[in-house]
């Protein structure tokens, strides 16, 4: 520990760790690429509703990828059949991380076959026998960070990730200059598009340490409750409800959703779009046309809920 010198920021280290068994990479692509390298899978069975961000992982790998459908609950439309399963395995995405209890009853019969998505679902447990990634950065105020759980022995690289110049725009946006931010968020985004895997940077690792988790799923879920008490009969979604700590609250309408998203960034409300692929198929491109993907963390407070709750029925009254 180095004595006197430059000041530092003044956070308070509570010890927080999220999974001590999980492997600890740079981004959960990079975890997957590990995984997929380590266990030299042939063939990955992938829904056609995904982010485009892992597929220059797979054709690096020279995995085969074929695609199969979801159905209106986001789970796979037909029971899967498996060329050789030796060397194949399902992705598996936790879509928003409210899947987990219907992900458990799916894979009960041969949970070696699966890798789970947790990329939207930090906060649900890794199924015994599946392997799990996961995407601590979409949840935390972390530059990078990717966690693999899995059965199999992963090589970790010695090289960690250099968060050092990745977290400017966590500084701004907590100083409530967001728009200033946003070039900086997308350089640290497009600093973790190389799948190369990387250990998590020192920074996240102790950010991590300093985060208070208890308060963020306690936020989490009371938000998330607070809007499927308000929006639940007009979703076209069937959600679950008790004990639910989620990326958002997805918002499923029966028309697109473009306007709405635009006058709502009028307002200084942001919205992420899951997501828009060429792979997508019909369920996928009609999630992205027609769902608003409420924010839910730990910063909002009950006020600043039903702003978004009223500013969203108020548009919805213009259509």
């Amino acid at each position: 520990m180095a004595i006197g010198g430059y000041n530092q920021l003044s956070l308070t280290c509570l010890n927080t760790k999220l999974d001590v068994e999980a492997y600890q990479f740079q981004s959960a692509r990079a975890a997957l690429y590990a995984y997929l390298s380590a266990t030299k899978v042939k063939t990955l069975y992938v829904p056609n509703y995904i982010c485009d961000s892992i597929f220059p992982a797979l054709e690096s790998l020279n995995i085969e990828v074929e695609f199969y459908s979801i159905n209106e609950q986001l789970l796979p439309e037909k029971s899967l059949k498996l060329i050789r399963k030796s060397c194949c395995k399902v992705l598996l995405v936790n879509y928003f991380g409210l899947l987990n209890k219907k992900i458990k009853e799916l894979i009960t019969s041969e949970p070696e076959l699966y890798v789970i998505d947790n990329s939207q679902a930090l906060f649900c447990e890794h199924i015994e026998g599946t392997t799990s990634i996961y995407s601590p950065r979409k949840f935390l105020g972390i530059p990078d960070g990717g966690l693999l759980r899995t059965s199999k022995h992963i090589n970790m690289p010695k090289e960690f990730f250099d968060a050092s110049k990745y977290t400017g725009h966590l500084l701004l946006r907590a100083s409530g200059y967001a728009p200033e931010g946003y070039t900086m968020f997308l350089d640290a985004e497009q600093a973790l598009e190389s799948f190369t895997p990387k250990r998590m940077s020192v920074i996240s690792e102790y950010l991590i340490k300093c985060t208070d988790i208890r308060v963020i799923k306690e936020k989490r879920q009371r938000n998330y409750e607070l809007l499927y008490t308000r929006f639940n009969s007009l979703n076209q979604l069937q959600l679950p409800i008790h004990d639910q700590i989620p990326l958002c609250y997805p918002l499923k309408l029966a028309f697109k959703v473009d306007q709405i998203c635009k006058q709502l960034i009028d307002k200084a409300i942001y919205l992420p779009r899951y997501w828009c692929s060429k792979y997508s198929g019909e369920v996928g491109q009609d999630m992205f046309e027609t769902t608003l993907f409420l924010p839910i963390d730990e910063r909002l407070d009950t006020e600043q809920i039903e702003l978004i709750i009223e500013s969203v029925n108020n548009m919805m009254a213009l259509k």
